[in-house]
C-alpha cells in the first residue's frame, strides 16, 4: 500500500494500532507521549513488533515520499482528551 501511495495515486494512508503493541503499560493512561514497555522475546512479541515496523515503514515512507500518512496508535485512548506537551 506505501508503495502504491508513493505512485500515480497519491493517496492518504491511515494506520490504527491497538494499545497491545506498546505491551505491558506502566503508566495509566497513556499520554501521547508515552512509548510503551514491550518485551521483545516473548511469546506475543511477534505481534507487538510487527505493529511497531509497520508504524516504523510509514515512518519512513513519509520521510522519503513525502507519503501522506496518519498514525493513531492507542485507539483505546482516542475518546479521551489529548494530552499535548505531557
Amino acid at each position: 500500500m506505501l508503495g502504491l501511495a508513493t505512485t500515480a495515486v497519491k493517496a492518504r494512508i491511515l494506520a490504527g494500532f491497538h494499545s497491545e503493541v506498546y505491551g505491558d503499560p506502566q503508566v495509566h493512561p497513556q499520554p501521547e507521549t508515552y512509548w510503551g514497555h514491550v518485551n521483545p522475546i516473548g511469546r506475543r512479541s511477534c505481534y507487538d513488533e510487527g505493529k511497531r515496523v509497520a508504524e516504523t515503514l510509514m515512518m519512513d515512507y513519509y520521510r522519503q515520499n513525502k507519503v501522506d500518512i496518519r498514525i493513531r496508535p492507542a485507539i483505546f485512548n482516542s475518546l479521551r482528551r489529548p494530552q499535548y506537551g505531557a
